[in-house]
């Protein structure tokens, strides 16, 4: 009896050994784009320039991509907060979508991008593009402003980083153009 299962045991590792024949080039190739991909989670990372902080970014989860070119994805949301020289928040950025190119350190936003200044204008649009480096946004997509007094409408935006200063590029829709002018 016990040559039996012995035998049977010797036979099913046979077996075993023989169906389980990996491809090493498959197995590696996996390996390589598994490691490709740095992952962290709750993130938060301080953005500075000439020794002053610029930028708090916070998000969930991080992606970063090292297969040429080399880029961060933050697929499941993300909030940035902009600051002025005392470090008082100018300005609050969120998006669910973001990618910043580390080449270039442009970032790329979109789906559900709000952007507030310190007077409480927001901008809503689908897809905005942030220079880092110039310190300006940009999209020639439609894009919402409202302020205190109006909504603005519009197609393409560019606009100073704390979103204090904006031009839309092709307004939209009805509004109220006030005479300089005059004093009120």
């Amino acid at each position: 009896m016990n040559k039996i299962i012995a035998r049977l045991a010797f036979a099913f590792s046979l077996l075993a050994f023989v169906s389980c024949e990996n491809d090493m080039e498959a197995i590696l190739k996996m390996d390589k784009q598994a490691a490709a991909v740095e992952e962290g989670k709750d993130i938060e990372s301080i953005y500075s320039q000439l020794g002053k902080v610029k930028a708090k970014l916070t998000a969930p989860l991080m992606l970063r991509h090292m297969q040429p070119p080399v880029y961060v994805e933050f697929n499941k949301g993300l909030k940035v907060l902009f600051f002025n020289d005392t470090l008082q928040v100018e300005s609050t950025l969120t998006a669910r979508y973001g990618k910043y190119f580390e080449n270039d350190a442009n970032i790329y936003l979109r789906d559900h991008v709000v952007v507030i200044n310190k007077k409480g204008e927001r901008l809503d649009c689908e897809e905005l593009n942030w220079d880092s480096k110039k310190e300006i946004f940009y999209s020639n997509k439609a894009v919402r402003i409202s302020t205190v007094t109006d909504t603005l409408y519009g197609t393409g935006l560019e606009s100073n980083q704390d979103f204090s200063n904006y031009t839309i590029l092709h307004p939209s829709g009805p509004f109220i153009i006030r005479d300089s002018t005059t004093t009120q």
